[in-house]
Formats: structure tokens, sequence, C-alpha cells
């Protein structure tokens, strides 16, 4: 798929950049190359990610962002009824890893509620979610709130809100 300087799109995990602009580019002494010159729209530092046009395996990371349709599809759908905590530790980070890394915006949605769900549960008992589920939720929520906040025109830190707001009225 082509994109354009001043489009939005998601990549990997840099999360929800602008294309800043298309443009021949020599690293390293190589010959020049036409890259996707990247900048993550949320980051905290300032940054450039920069993707060869002929590196299919990295500019497959490149896909849109969700569009306000199916944003509002993906919050009236979602569900947190379905999955089931995996009590190998191990295995569960190679699981939510995985899912980080290659999961449907939907099965990132769930992973969230998932690890949300585990964590009331472990308060319950007077007990906190480890650290390493508590980094994979941070990440999983950064990536969803920043393409919500550009597909419902707010900012990443007014989505937790909304979704709160909109998830308990439906």
């Amino acid at each position: 798929m082509d994109y354009s300087v001043g489009e939005r799109v998601v990549y990997g995990g840099s999360g929800v950049c602008s294309i800043d602009d298309i443009r021949d580019i020599s690293f390293a002494h190589e010959r020049p190359k036409k890259y996707y010159v990247l900048k993550p729209l949320f980051a905290k530092q300032a940054s450039t990610v920069y993707v060869p046009f002929d590196n299919e395996k990295l500019t497959s990371k490149i896909q849109p962002v969700i569009s306000k349709d199916e944003a509002m599809e993906l919050i009236d759908g979602y569900s947190n009824d379905d999955s089931e905590w995996i009590d190998d530790r191990n295995r569960r980070k190679d699981k939510f890893n995985d899912l980080l890394s290659n999961g449907t915006r939907k099965e990132i949605m769930e992973l969230i509620g998932m690890i949300t769900k585990h964590r009331e549960s472990l308060a319950e008992e007077g007990k906190m979610l480890n650290m390493q589920d508590e980094k994979i939720l941070a990440e999983a929520e950064r990536r969803m709130n920043a393409e919500f906040a550009v597909a419902l025109d707010m900012m990443p830190d007014e989505v937790e809100t909304y979704l709160s707001d909109r998830l308990s009225v439906c």
C-alpha cells in the first residue's frame, strides 16, 4: 500500500505516526534508497523512524489508522467474557508479547480487558499484578489509546475516560 506525506499510520511498536516525508536517504555509505520518514505522534521524546520502501517486512508493519466507524464498532462490540488467564508466567509473557506484536486491534482490546480483570481480582485479595503484566498492559493501552485518540479526534489521555463512560452505557 502506498502512503502520502501527512497521512497518519500505525507502525509496529512505534504506534501512531505521521508520515513526515518520503525521500531518498543514504545510511552508512550505502546507495540512497527511498524511505518513509515517520514521526510518532504521542511519543514522550522526539524520535524519527525510517522505513525503507524496498523492505517488504518493514513496510508491511505500516497500517492505516483505524477509522472513527471502526473504532466505534470495536468499542461497542467489546466483550471481556471470553478470556482465560494463563497461570504459567513464561507462557503468559510469550502469549501477551505475541498479541502485542501480531494481534488484531480486537485481540489487543481483549488483552487489556483480561489483564485489567485479573488485576481487579488480585486487588480484591489484597494482591498486586506483577510488573511484567503491568508493563504489557501499559503498552497495550498506550497503543490503543493513541489510535482511538486519532480516530475519535481527542487526546490519548482522554480516551480512558471516554471508553469507561461508553462501556458502562453499553
